[in-house]
Protein backbone atom coordinates (compact mmCIF):
# COMPACT_ATOMS: atom_id res chain seq x y z
CA UNK A 1 0.00 0.00 0.00
CA UNK A 2 1.52 3.36 -0.62
CA UNK A 3 0.99 6.30 1.46
CA UNK A 4 -0.55 9.03 0.43
CA UNK A 5 1.52 12.13 -0.21
CA UNK A 6 0.71 15.25 1.70
CA UNK A 7 -0.74 17.86 0.36
CA UNK A 8 1.83 20.79 0.37
CA UNK A 9 -0.08 24.29 0.35
CA UNK A 10 3.11 25.91 -1.55
CA UNK A 11 6.26 24.82 -2.71
CA UNK A 12 9.26 26.60 -2.25
CA UNK A 13 10.17 28.46 -5.79
CA UNK A 14 12.26 25.61 -8.02
CA UNK A 15 11.12 22.87 -5.69
CA UNK A 16 9.45 20.29 -6.73
CA UNK A 17 8.72 16.45 -5.05
CA UNK A 18 7.71 12.96 -6.08
CA UNK A 19 7.64 10.09 -4.42
CA UNK A 20 9.59 6.77 -6.58
CA UNK A 21 9.72 3.03 -6.13
CA UNK A 22 12.49 1.26 -4.20
CA UNK A 23 14.41 -0.79 -6.98
CA UNK A 24 13.05 0.55 -10.01
CA UNK A 25 13.29 4.06 -9.05
CA UNK A 26 9.52 4.66 -10.85
CA UNK A 27 7.56 7.17 -10.42
CA UNK A 28 4.84 6.42 -8.12
CA UNK A 29 3.44 9.89 -7.79
CA UNK A 30 4.91 13.84 -8.76
CA UNK A 31 4.08 17.11 -7.93
CA UNK A 32 2.05 19.03 -10.60
CA UNK A 33 5.04 21.43 -11.33
CA UNK A 34 7.17 18.71 -11.13
CA UNK A 35 4.66 16.55 -14.35
CA UNK A 36 4.93 20.12 -15.67
CA UNK A 37 8.46 20.53 -15.69
CA UNK A 38 9.66 17.17 -17.48
CA UNK A 39 6.60 17.58 -19.96
CA UNK A 40 5.31 14.16 -19.10
CA UNK A 41 1.58 13.31 -19.06
CA UNK A 42 -0.18 12.02 -15.81
CA UNK A 43 -1.05 8.40 -17.04
CA UNK A 44 2.51 8.03 -19.19
CA UNK A 45 4.84 9.19 -16.16
CA UNK A 46 3.89 6.42 -13.93
CA UNK A 47 5.43 3.56 -16.02
CA UNK A 48 8.57 5.83 -15.94
CA UNK A 49 11.55 5.13 -14.08
CA UNK A 50 13.86 8.11 -12.74
CA UNK A 51 16.48 7.04 -14.00
CA UNK A 52 15.07 7.45 -17.89
CA UNK A 53 15.08 11.43 -16.90
CA UNK A 54 18.26 11.43 -15.96
CA UNK A 55 21.26 12.14 -17.82
CA UNK A 56 22.99 9.16 -19.18
CA UNK A 57 26.59 9.88 -17.68
CA UNK A 58 24.51 9.91 -14.09
CA UNK A 59 22.38 6.91 -14.20
CA UNK A 60 24.52 4.17 -13.04
CA UNK A 61 26.16 6.91 -10.03
CA UNK A 62 22.27 7.64 -9.29
CA UNK A 63 21.23 3.60 -8.80
CA UNK A 64 24.24 3.43 -6.08
CA UNK A 65 22.80 6.90 -4.28
CA UNK A 66 19.33 5.42 -4.46
CA UNK A 67 20.51 2.09 -2.91
CA UNK A 68 21.81 4.25 0.00
CA UNK A 69 19.14 5.88 0.57
CA UNK A 70 17.26 2.64 1.32
CA UNK A 71 20.14 1.51 3.13
CA UNK A 72 20.43 4.59 5.47
CA UNK A 73 17.60 6.23 5.07
CA UNK A 74 18.09 9.59 3.40
CA UNK A 75 20.40 11.45 1.16
CA UNK A 76 20.79 15.28 0.78
CA UNK A 77 23.47 15.70 -1.15
CA UNK A 78 22.05 14.41 -4.61
CA UNK A 79 22.91 15.75 -7.52
CA UNK A 80 22.14 15.04 -11.07
CA UNK A 81 21.20 16.51 -14.50
CA UNK A 82 17.45 16.33 -15.10
CA UNK A 83 15.86 16.93 -18.78
CA UNK A 84 12.67 19.26 -18.90
CA UNK A 85 10.30 18.60 -21.23
CA UNK A 86 12.34 21.48 -23.34
CA UNK A 87 15.05 19.01 -23.75
CA UNK A 88 17.62 21.12 -21.83
CA UNK A 89 19.36 19.77 -18.91
CA UNK A 90 19.21 20.88 -15.48
CA UNK A 91 21.06 20.59 -12.45
CA UNK A 92 18.86 19.54 -9.77
CA UNK A 93 19.94 19.29 -5.86
CA UNK A 94 17.74 15.99 -4.85
CA UNK A 95 16.66 15.62 -0.82
CA UNK A 96 16.30 11.75 -0.62
CA UNK A 97 14.74 9.94 1.85
CA UNK A 98 12.98 6.39 3.07
CA UNK A 99 9.36 6.40 4.31
CA UNK A 100 8.60 3.20 5.53
CA UNK A 101 4.88 1.57 6.45
CA UNK A 102 3.76 0.37 9.58
CA UNK A 103 5.97 -2.89 9.35
CA UNK A 104 8.79 -0.84 9.13
CA UNK A 105 9.56 -1.99 5.81
CA UNK A 106 10.73 0.86 3.27
CA UNK A 107 6.98 2.16 1.30
CA UNK A 108 8.74 4.36 -1.26
CA UNK A 109 11.64 6.92 -1.74
CA UNK A 110 10.44 10.86 -1.17
CA UNK A 111 12.55 12.82 -2.97
CA UNK A 112 12.33 16.67 -2.89
CA UNK A 113 14.03 18.53 -6.40
CA UNK A 114 15.19 21.85 -6.75
CA UNK A 115 16.48 23.19 -9.87
CA UNK A 116 19.74 25.44 -9.27
CA UNK A 117 20.57 24.92 -12.79
CA UNK A 118 21.33 28.98 -12.73
CA UNK A 119 23.82 29.05 -10.00
CA UNK A 120 25.79 26.41 -11.35
CA UNK A 121 25.89 28.29 -15.19
CA UNK A 122 27.18 31.58 -13.37
CA UNK A 123 29.73 29.40 -11.21
CA UNK A 124 30.51 27.86 -14.41
CA UNK A 125 30.46 31.14 -16.32
CA UNK A 126 32.59 32.78 -13.55
CA UNK A 127 35.05 29.93 -14.07
CA UNK A 128 35.23 30.79 -17.35
CA UNK A 129 36.02 34.06 -17.31
CA UNK A 130 38.84 33.30 -14.32
CA UNK A 131 40.39 31.43 -17.01
CA UNK A 132 40.12 33.74 -19.43
CA UNK A 133 41.21 36.41 -17.00
CA UNK A 134 44.00 34.25 -15.95
CA UNK A 135 45.17 33.86 -19.58
CA UNK A 136 44.80 37.81 -20.22
CA UNK A 137 47.29 38.39 -16.92
CA UNK A 138 49.54 35.70 -18.89
CA UNK A 139 49.29 37.31 -21.81
CA UNK A 140 50.05 40.87 -19.98
CA UNK A 141 52.61 40.40 -17.87
CA UNK A 142 54.39 38.42 -20.95
CA UNK A 143 53.76 41.91 -22.69
CA UNK A 144 54.94 44.41 -20.18
CA UNK A 145 58.42 41.87 -19.79
CA UNK A 146 57.91 42.71 -23.57
CA UNK A 147 57.61 46.55 -22.99
CA UNK A 148 60.16 46.40 -20.14
CA UNK A 149 63.59 45.02 -22.51
CA UNK A 150 62.66 46.75 -25.10
CA UNK A 151 62.25 50.39 -22.57
CA UNK A 152 65.69 48.36 -21.14
CA UNK A 153 67.44 48.75 -24.77
CA UNK A 154 65.92 52.24 -25.34
CA UNK A 155 67.43 53.26 -22.00
CA UNK A 156 70.41 52.11 -23.13
CA UNK A 157 70.58 53.37 -26.28
CA UNK A 158 69.65 56.72 -24.48
CA UNK A 159 72.62 56.01 -22.26
CA UNK A 160 74.79 55.00 -25.40
CA UNK A 161 73.30 58.90 -26.77
CA UNK A 162 74.81 60.56 -23.71
CA UNK A 163 77.91 58.46 -23.84
CA UNK A 164 78.55 59.82 -27.55
CA UNK A 165 77.89 63.25 -26.35
CA UNK A 166 80.28 62.69 -22.89
CA UNK A 167 82.84 61.61 -25.83
CA UNK A 168 82.61 64.84 -27.81
CA UNK A 169 82.57 67.10 -24.71
CA UNK A 170 85.97 65.39 -23.75
CA UNK A 171 87.53 64.91 -26.89
CA UNK A 172 87.59 69.17 -26.56
CA UNK A 173 88.42 69.33 -22.94
CA UNK A 174 90.84 67.12 -23.57
CA UNK A 175 92.20 67.76 -26.90
CA UNK A 176 93.03 72.01 -25.66
CA UNK A 177 95.08 71.19 -22.87
CA UNK A 178 97.19 68.05 -24.58
CA UNK A 179 97.71 70.21 -27.65
CA UNK A 180 99.28 72.91 -25.66
CA UNK A 181 101.41 70.17 -23.93
CA UNK A 182 102.51 68.88 -27.32
CA UNK A 183 103.30 72.01 -28.59
CA UNK A 184 105.29 72.97 -25.42
CA UNK A 185 106.78 70.22 -25.55
CA UNK A 186 107.71 70.37 -29.42
CA UNK A 187 109.82 74.03 -28.43
CA UNK A 188 111.21 72.29 -25.60
CA UNK A 189 112.97 69.87 -27.45
CA UNK A 190 114.16 72.80 -29.78
CA UNK A 191 115.49 74.58 -26.92
CA UNK A 192 116.71 72.20 -25.04
CA UNK A 193 118.81 70.40 -28.24
CA UNK A 194 120.36 73.73 -28.35
CA UNK A 195 121.34 73.92 -24.56
CA UNK A 196 122.67 70.53 -24.64
CA UNK A 197 124.86 71.16 -27.77
CA UNK A 198 126.23 74.23 -26.02
CA UNK A 199 127.18 72.52 -22.68
CA UNK A 200 128.45 69.94 -25.10
CA UNK A 201 130.88 72.50 -26.58
CA UNK A 202 131.69 73.97 -23.36
CA UNK A 203 133.31 70.57 -21.93
CA UNK A 204 134.96 70.28 -24.98
CA UNK A 205 136.15 73.53 -24.20
CA UNK A 206 137.19 72.90 -20.80
CA UNK A 207 139.00 69.47 -21.87
CA UNK A 208 141.12 71.15 -24.70
CA UNK A 209 144.38 72.49 -25.11
CA UNK A 210 144.90 76.41 -24.95
CA UNK A 211 145.63 76.54 -28.51
CA UNK A 212 142.46 75.13 -29.58
CA UNK A 213 140.07 76.72 -27.08
CA UNK A 214 139.83 79.69 -29.61
CA UNK A 215 138.00 77.26 -32.11
CA UNK A 216 135.31 76.19 -29.40
CA UNK A 217 135.03 79.99 -27.78
CA UNK A 218 134.01 81.11 -31.55
CA UNK A 219 131.57 77.74 -32.10
CA UNK A 220 130.43 78.63 -28.34
CA UNK A 221 129.86 82.57 -29.30
CA UNK A 222 127.51 81.23 -32.52
CA UNK A 223 125.32 78.76 -30.53
CA UNK A 224 124.88 80.71 -28.10
CA UNK A 225 123.88 83.60 -30.89
CA UNK A 226 121.40 80.61 -32.55
CA UNK A 227 119.91 79.64 -29.02
CA UNK A 228 119.45 82.65 -27.48
CA UNK A 229 119.64 81.71 -24.26
CA UNK A 230 118.54 84.92 -22.34
CA UNK A 231 114.83 83.73 -24.07
CA UNK A 232 115.38 80.62 -22.98
CA UNK A 233 116.26 81.00 -19.69
CA UNK A 234 113.30 82.92 -19.33
CA UNK A 235 110.56 80.91 -21.16
CA UNK A 236 111.93 77.31 -19.86
CA UNK A 237 109.82 77.60 -16.77
CA UNK A 238 106.89 79.34 -17.90
CA UNK A 239 106.79 76.12 -20.94
CA UNK A 240 107.22 73.64 -17.56
CA UNK A 241 104.48 74.80 -15.54
CA UNK A 242 102.09 75.42 -18.54
CA UNK A 243 102.61 71.70 -19.74
CA UNK A 244 102.35 70.49 -16.02
CA UNK A 245 99.07 72.58 -15.29
CA UNK A 246 97.63 71.60 -18.69
CA UNK A 247 98.42 67.48 -17.83
CA UNK A 248 96.94 68.41 -14.48
CA UNK A 249 93.15 70.16 -16.20
CA UNK A 250 93.26 66.74 -18.44
CA UNK A 251 93.88 64.29 -14.79
CA UNK A 252 91.00 66.86 -13.54
CA UNK A 253 88.97 66.06 -16.38
CA UNK A 254 89.65 62.22 -16.43
CA UNK A 255 88.96 62.49 -12.63
CA UNK A 256 85.40 63.62 -13.19
CA UNK A 257 84.81 61.43 -16.11
CA UNK A 258 85.15 58.27 -13.48
CA UNK A 259 81.97 59.38 -12.44
CA UNK A 260 80.40 58.77 -15.75
CA UNK A 261 82.33 55.62 -16.42
CA UNK A 262 79.85 53.01 -15.58
CA UNK A 263 76.18 54.44 -15.75
CA UNK A 264 74.66 51.60 -15.24
CA UNK A 265 76.01 51.16 -11.47
CA UNK A 266 74.13 51.66 -8.59
CA UNK A 267 76.31 51.61 -5.52
CA UNK A 268 74.72 53.22 -3.08
CA UNK A 269 76.84 55.75 -1.12
CA UNK A 270 77.02 59.81 -0.02
CA UNK A 271 76.64 62.21 -3.00
CA UNK A 272 78.01 65.49 -3.22
CA UNK A 273 75.57 67.34 -5.25
CA UNK A 274 77.84 70.14 -5.80
CA UNK A 275 80.36 67.67 -7.29
CA UNK A 276 78.39 65.79 -9.39
CA UNK A 277 77.14 69.46 -11.02
CA UNK A 278 80.20 70.70 -11.64
CA UNK A 279 80.91 66.62 -13.19
CA UNK A 280 78.02 67.03 -15.45
CA UNK A 281 79.20 70.60 -16.85
CA UNK A 282 82.48 69.27 -17.64
CA UNK A 283 80.77 66.65 -19.62
CA UNK A 284 78.89 69.43 -21.60
CA UNK A 285 81.40 72.35 -22.18
CA UNK A 286 81.81 71.59 -25.24
CA UNK A 287 78.29 71.94 -26.06
CA UNK A 288 78.13 74.77 -23.99
CA UNK A 289 81.36 76.42 -25.71
CA UNK A 290 80.16 75.61 -28.84
CA UNK A 291 76.57 77.70 -28.49
CA UNK A 292 77.89 80.46 -26.39
CA UNK A 293 75.49 79.10 -23.64
CA UNK A 294 76.39 81.31 -20.51
CA UNK A 295 76.14 79.58 -17.53
CA UNK A 296 75.37 80.67 -13.83
CA UNK A 297 76.70 78.67 -10.75
CA UNK A 298 74.59 79.46 -7.68
CA UNK A 299 76.34 76.59 -5.87
CA UNK A 300 75.34 76.58 -1.87
CA UNK A 301 76.97 74.57 1.15
CA UNK A 302 74.69 71.52 1.03
CA UNK A 303 75.56 68.75 2.38
CA UNK A 304 75.47 64.72 1.38
CA UNK A 305 72.72 62.86 0.40
CA UNK A 306 72.74 59.31 0.44
CA UNK A 307 72.39 57.66 -3.16
CA UNK A 308 73.58 56.33 -5.91
CA UNK A 309 76.44 58.79 -7.56
CA UNK A 310 76.42 57.47 -10.97
CA UNK A 311 71.92 57.64 -11.48
CA UNK A 312 71.93 61.31 -9.93
CA UNK A 313 75.29 62.17 -12.38
CA UNK A 314 72.46 60.75 -15.25
CA UNK A 315 69.92 62.97 -13.75
CA UNK A 316 71.95 66.03 -13.95
CA UNK A 317 72.93 65.48 -17.49
CA UNK A 318 69.85 65.25 -18.65
CA UNK A 319 68.29 68.07 -17.53
CA UNK A 320 71.04 69.99 -18.18
CA UNK A 321 71.78 68.31 -21.94
CA UNK A 322 67.90 69.19 -22.51
CA UNK A 323 68.35 73.15 -21.34
CA UNK A 324 71.06 72.79 -24.01
CA UNK A 325 68.77 71.55 -26.55
CA UNK A 326 66.34 73.71 -25.29
CA UNK A 327 68.56 76.90 -26.08
CA UNK A 328 69.80 75.27 -29.25
CA UNK A 329 66.01 74.96 -30.92
CA UNK A 330 65.21 78.86 -29.73
CA UNK A 331 68.27 80.19 -32.17
CA UNK A 332 69.27 82.20 -29.32
CA UNK A 333 72.81 83.35 -29.27
CA UNK A 334 72.42 85.03 -25.73
CA UNK A 335 71.53 81.27 -23.86
CA UNK A 336 71.90 81.38 -19.94
CA UNK A 337 71.55 78.05 -17.92
CA UNK A 338 71.39 78.81 -14.18
CA UNK A 339 72.39 75.66 -11.81
CA UNK A 340 71.34 76.32 -8.34
CA UNK A 341 71.98 74.25 -5.32
CA UNK A 342 70.58 74.85 -1.51
CA UNK A 343 69.35 73.27 1.74
CA UNK A 344 65.36 73.23 2.51
CA UNK A 345 64.66 72.05 6.02
CA UNK A 346 65.34 68.19 5.81
CA UNK A 347 66.21 68.41 1.79
CA UNK A 348 68.42 69.14 -0.47
CA UNK A 349 66.99 71.71 -3.91
CA UNK A 350 68.50 71.85 -6.90
CA UNK A 351 67.19 74.00 -9.82
CA UNK A 352 68.26 73.54 -13.26
CA UNK A 353 66.74 76.59 -15.30
CA UNK A 354 67.32 77.99 -18.60
CA UNK A 355 65.70 80.36 -21.11
CA UNK A 356 64.78 78.33 -23.74
CA UNK A 357 61.27 78.73 -25.21
CA UNK A 358 59.71 77.01 -22.73
CA UNK A 359 57.05 74.54 -22.48
CA UNK A 360 53.60 74.92 -23.82
CA UNK A 361 50.92 74.25 -20.69
CA UNK A 362 49.04 71.68 -22.28
CA UNK A 363 52.02 68.90 -22.45
CA UNK A 364 53.38 69.58 -19.13
CA UNK A 365 51.55 67.29 -17.65
CA UNK A 366 53.04 64.51 -20.11
CA UNK A 367 56.88 65.23 -19.95
CA UNK A 368 57.64 62.70 -17.20
CA UNK A 369 55.42 60.35 -19.11
CA UNK A 370 57.58 57.29 -20.49
CA UNK A 371 58.47 57.48 -24.20
CA UNK A 372 56.81 61.10 -24.47
CA UNK A 373 59.10 63.32 -26.76
CA UNK A 374 58.99 67.02 -28.34
CA UNK A 375 62.15 66.29 -29.97
CA UNK A 376 62.93 65.13 -33.49
CA UNK A 377 63.22 61.85 -34.64
CA UNK A 378 66.13 60.53 -33.81
CA UNK A 379 66.88 63.26 -31.13
CA UNK A 380 65.65 61.06 -28.23
CA UNK A 381 63.00 58.50 -27.58
CA UNK A 382 61.46 59.89 -24.72
CA UNK A 383 62.66 58.55 -21.75
CA UNK A 384 64.98 60.95 -20.42
CA UNK A 385 62.69 62.60 -18.24
CA UNK A 386 60.78 59.53 -17.06
CA UNK A 387 64.38 58.00 -16.22
CA UNK A 388 64.84 61.16 -14.29
CA UNK A 389 61.63 61.14 -12.04
CA UNK A 390 62.15 57.33 -11.16
CA UNK A 391 65.53 57.86 -10.31
CA UNK A 392 64.63 60.58 -7.87
CA UNK A 393 61.63 59.22 -6.83
CA UNK A 394 63.81 55.79 -5.99
CA UNK A 395 65.86 58.24 -3.68
CA UNK A 396 63.04 59.23 -2.10
CA UNK A 397 63.03 62.42 -3.25
CA UNK A 398 60.86 64.39 -5.94
CA UNK A 399 60.85 66.41 -9.31
CA UNK A 400 58.90 69.39 -10.19
CA UNK A 401 59.00 71.92 -13.26
CA UNK A 402 57.89 75.23 -13.80
CA UNK A 403 57.57 76.52 -17.19
CA UNK A 404 56.80 80.25 -19.34
CA UNK A 405 56.80 80.10 -22.53
CA UNK A 406 58.87 81.90 -25.00
CA UNK A 407 60.93 82.97 -21.15
CA UNK A 408 62.23 80.42 -18.47
CA UNK A 409 61.90 76.85 -18.02
CA UNK A 410 62.87 75.52 -14.33
CA UNK A 411 63.34 71.89 -13.00
CA UNK A 412 63.09 71.73 -9.54
CA UNK A 413 64.55 68.36 -7.76
CA UNK A 414 64.18 67.90 -3.84
CA UNK A 415 66.09 64.89 -2.19
CA UNK A 416 66.87 64.15 1.16
CA UNK A 417 69.65 65.04 3.47
CA UNK A 418 71.57 62.00 4.13
CA UNK A 419 71.24 60.74 7.66
CA UNK A 420 73.98 60.04 9.98
CA UNK A 421 74.96 56.71 10.22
Amino acid sequence: MILPMPILPSLAPGEMICRIEPGTLNYLELSENLRSFLGHLQGDVLRRSLLEDLHQDDRALAEVEFHQVCEYGERNDLVFRLRGGSGAWHYMRIYAQARYDTTAKINHIRCNLKDFTDSVRAEQELSHRTEKLILANERLRAINRKLEETQSRLVQSEKLAALGTLAAGMAHEINNPLAYAINNTAVLRRDLGGVFELVEQLQQALSAEPAARAEHTSAIDDLLHQIDLPYVRESLPRLVDSTHNGLLRVARIVDKLRGFAQLDRAELGEVDVNESIDQCLVMLSESLSRLGIKVVRRLGTVPLTQGAGSQLNQVFLNLLSNSIDAIEESGSDQGLITVETRTDGSDIVIEVCDNGPGIPEAILPRIFDPFYTTKPLGKGVGLGLATCHGIVTKHGGRIDVESHPRTRTCFRIRLPISQSV
